[in-house]
């Protein structure tokens, strides 16, 4: 398997629910593809993200979404931090230097559990879930070839 089928068939069974099988697709990636994975999951992060709360959302939507994802993981372990999701979809929205409040960990998990969620909430992006695990890919070599 390709690495960049791996990182959709990974991101694909997260959105969907699958946490087994995306974990052991999880444990497929190399380490040296760690990297191109994490700004694989920041991309799709983006394009799940924009397209579930539109373009210029406003700080009501913002956090109105950021409630209701706390309330869907309430119960995790580590627990949920409200705070760190909504400075991660201000990034999105220009705000980047929020991003130096995320960890890195907390970043790729928090970010899975945003798209978790979005695909939960939005059938049209669950409908059209391989057009936006494609685009991810090709905005991942976007940002790669410009670092």
């Amino acid at each position: 398997m390709t690495t960049n089928k791996l990182f959709q068939d990974t991101v694909r069974e997260m959105a969907l629910g699958n946490g087994s099988k995306a974990r052991e697709l999880n444990s497929q990636i190399p380490d040296a593809a760690r990297d191109s994975y994490v700004i694989y999951v920041a991309a799709m992060f983006t394009g799940v993200t924009a397209a579930h709360l539109g373009e210029d959302p406003n700080h009501e939507s913002i956090r109105d979404f950021v409630n209701r994802t706390a309330y869907a993981y309430r119960k995790a372990d580590p627990p949920f931090k409200p705070m760190t999701m909504e400075a991660l979809i201000r990034v999105i929205y220009g705000e980047d230097h929020l991003l130096d409040e995320v960890s890195p960990e907390d970043q790729l998990r928090f970010e899975l559990l945003a798209i978790r969620m979005i695909v939960h909430e939005n059938q049209d992006i669950k409908a059209r879930l391989d057009d936006y695990l494609a685009d991810a890919e090709t905005l991942a070599a976007q940002w790669q070839s410009e670092a």
